[in-house]
């Protein structure tokens, strides 16, 4: 600090620190000294002024009064009152440390004094730091220093100002013995209480982590338990690999993130049954949940299929190309292109929605019913799902495809039905081929048929021809052709179809076949099978004599009589079937004919009763079926069950 030029100059170094600081020296080992025999304990004694102590002090050379500038004395004052704050802290500082078993009084500072009264002894009063804190001797010296040239430099004001700058000091002096003093004598009950709290704190923690545990879930969706976090995090990696490997197929790029993807909450482990890391890697790995970002192939604004990678989506539009442009044999590829810009985006759906490349292509080229699931992200809308995948309002349901939804909240699981329609390749070709000309389909109105009949009259047969030019086609269908030269080789025949239109009489057949008898009047005695040598064409149906027998459908009565093993016996057409064949059935061994040849009868009709007649052991109806003569087992084609 330098004064202006009427003003001495005064600073700390102009202290004796020498002197000072045997005279401190002096003071703690005679304030030691009046302990022990007293028999007072540092913290008991009240502050002692240095005359009390009966020692012999340095005598500080007379310092003569100066004139100091009231400016810089304020900030004289203001940087011993820093020192001294230094200073305080650095004793508390190193009172806290473990106590030595002996300190030379020039290798430390007295900070707490705790030698008991019985071990004082004459020797021990020169080493007043016995069971004291020890201190490197550059620490105890500075502090020294500081104490020191604190004191040194109010004794200096003292004799330049006035006694009051003096008494300052002086109380300085005593608030740092009161400090040091009773912070010694504090120090074992603060230790003590420390270590209760810690001990009494470590005992809760091991209690509470006991009972607590931490739930993991993915994307909200709690997967389980586990004892600490880091049994999730430290497997994430491993799991992502074992999820690629199992969705393998699709090939779906997927990695966890703990801020993306997985949650934590700490909740009461009570009852909880905690994952090891097999389990936790598993549940991870087979997660159906898992949303991923995906791109979609869009023709317009009509999203077609969903892949893992834009690499993959790329790839899929030429494999699309040359699968929907290749050329017909003989052809030469002019020109090829989408008939519509498709294009790639990128699309957040859950991972089973990611499509393999074989499906992705099945449904680039031919279409088909598809169904893709996504979790409702923040700021989603039903508006915007229906733009993201083409689709409108009615066709998004709930996460188990059930009922159409009319809201939404964020982190719900829809599923985006979807009928797709393949892309359209607009391509030109050039060359000589041979090309089929497909037949037509002609329907024909008949009164020879019942209504709801449609008999085939001419089947069709394609037509084949060589074709030399150049076509254009767009969705596989020729949209325009320059012929150079035609030549057929087969004529076209066109399929010619018969639809009746005559109303079906109550007696016409119907094509399905009901029980002839009812049901619980009967049992079936001998299947159609293989008996006696020989195949039994039909089915025995056991029943009282007299039981009612039904026509099995509507027909014509062509034979009703007695017709060798048959015995009493009725035949009936009972018209065309679909395939054309003639159907005809038989009803044997009966005892009774309500019908007579020629007779047209309806389905379920009386026609007549069960009997024994002809090669019959016993009571029964024998029932046959036949398609252009041939038997057929009745029984799966008997439309009511035969049991």
């Amino acid at each position: 600090m330098v004064s202006d030029n009427n003003t001495k100059n005064t600073t700390i170094e102009n202290i004796n620190e020498t002197e000072e600081l045997e005279n401190q020296k002096k003071i703690a080992i005679a304030y030691a000294r009046y302990l022990r025999e007293n028999n007072l304990k540092p913290g008991d004694a009240t502050f002692i002024e240095p005359e009390d102590l009966d020692v012999e002090l340095i005598e500080e050379k007379p310092v003569e009064p100066v004139e100091i500038d009231e400016q810089d004395f304020a900030e004289a004052v203001e940087k011993a009152e820093q020192i001294s704050a230094e200073a305080v802290d650095k004793a508390a500082q190193i009172s806290a440390e473990e106590p030595a078993e002996t300190v030379k009084a020039d290798d430390a500072v007295t900070v707490a004094v705790e030698t008991e009264p019985a071990q004082a002894t004459p020797e021990k009063s020169e080493r007043i730091y016995e069971k004291v804190v020890a201190v490197d001797p550059e620490e105890a010296g500075s502090i020294v220093k500081a104490l020191a040239s604190v004191s040194g430099f109010f004794d200096d004001a003292a004799h330049a100002i006035n006694k009051r700058v003096s008494r300052k000091a002086f109380d300085l002096r005593k608030y740092l013995h009161d400090t040091f003093t009773g912070y010694s004598s504090a120090k074992k009950t603060i230790w003590t209480s420390i270590l209760s709290v810690f001990v009494m704190c470590a005992v809760l923690m091991m209690v509470l982590d006991s009972y607590t545990v931490y739930e993991y879930a993915y994307n909200g969706k709690v997967l389980g338990y586990v004892d600490a976090q880091e049994d999730v995090t430290n497997v994430l990696d491993v799991a992502g690999d074992q999820l690629n490997e199992v969705n393998e197929e699709t090939g779906a790029e997927i990695e966890f993130s703990t801020k993306d993807n997985i949650s934590f909450k700490k909740v009461d482990g009570t009852s909880k049954d905690v994952d090891d890391v097999d389990t936790t890697v598993n549940k991870l790995a087979y997660l159906t949940d898992i949303e991923v970002e995906a791109y979609g192939i869009y023709d317009g604004s009509r999203l077609v299929t969903i892949v893992k990678s834009q690499d993959a989506a790329e790839k899929l539009l030429d494999r699309t190309m040359e699968v929907l442009g290749a050329p017909d044999k003989g052809m030469e590829l002019v020109s090829v292109e989408f008939e519509k810009p498709l294009d790639i985006k990128p699309i957040n759906v859950l991972l089973t929605s990611v499509q393999s490349d074989k499906e992705a292509l099945k449904q680039m080229t031919e279409g088909g019913d598809v169904q893709f699931y996504h979790l409702v992200e923040d700021g989603e809308t039903l508006g915007s799902i229906e733009d993201t995948f083409g689709v409108e309002k009615d066709s998004i349901y709930d996460e188990d495809n059930k009922n159409a939804i009319s809201r939404i909240d964020t982190g719900d699981k829809i599923c985006i039905r979807k009928t797709v329609t393949p892309v359209s390749v607009k391509m030109v070709e050039t060359g000589k081929m041979k090309e089929i000309v497909p037949y037509k389909t002609i329907k024909k109105k008949s009164k020879d048929y019942y209504i709801g009949d449609e008999i085939v009259g001419v089947e069709g047969v394609n037509g084949v021809q060589i074709f030399e030019g150049t076509l254009t086609k767009i969705g596989g269908e020729i949209a325009d052709r320059d012929t150079v030269s035609l030549e057929v080789i087969t004529k076209k025949v066109d399929k010619v179809v018969y639809v009746g239109t005559t109303k079906r009489p109550k007696t016409a057949p119907t094509g399905i076949f009901k029980n002839p008898m009812t049901k619980g009047t009967y049992v079936v005695t001998s299947a159609f099978k293989w008996r006696w040598g020989r195949q039994h064409s039909g089915i025995d149906m056991g029943a009282p004599t007299g039981t009612p027998v039904y026509a099995a459908d509507g027909g014509t009565v062509t034979g009703a009589g007695y017709f060798g093993g048959y015995g009493n016996c009725i035949d009936m057409d009972n018209g065309i079937a679909s395939d054309g064949s003639k159907r005809t059935t038989r009803y044997g061994h009966l005892s009774y004919i309500a019908v007579k040849t020629g007779q047209k009868v309806y389905q379920g009709q009386y026609i007549g009763e069960v009997g024994s007649t002809g090669h019959s052991t016993g009571p029964h109806l024998h029932f046959e079926i036949r398609y252009n003569g041939n038997a057929t087992d009745p029984i799966p084609l008997i439309s009511d069950g035969v049991y």
